[in-house]
C-alpha cells in the first residue's frame, strides 16, 4: 500500500529521522507549521505504517565500549 506524501510530510519525516526526540514545537518551527498540524500528520503517518517505531542511537564511547 502506497501512501501519498506532500512536502510538509517529507519535511516532518526528515526532522524525525534526524532526531525523533525533538519536541513537536521544534519540528513545527523547523518545517514552517504549527504544533497541532504537525501532531496530526505524525499520528496519521503512524497509523498508515509509514512510521513504524522510534529508536535511540547510543554513543559507544560515552558508554565506555
Amino acid at each position: 500500500m502506497s501512501v501519498r506524501l506532500d512536502d510538509l510530510d517529507r519535511k516532518i519525516l526528515a526532522e524525525l529521522q534526524e532526531d525523533a526526540g525533538q519536541s513537536l514545537d521544534e519540528i513545527a518551527r523547523k518545517v514552517g507549521s504549527s504544533k497541532t498540524p504537525v501532531w496530526n500528520r505524525v499520528r496519521k503517518l503512524r497509523e498508515a505504517g509509514v512510521i513504524k517505531r522510534q529508536t535511540v542511537l547510543l554513543d559507544a564511547d560515552a558508554l565506555g565500549l
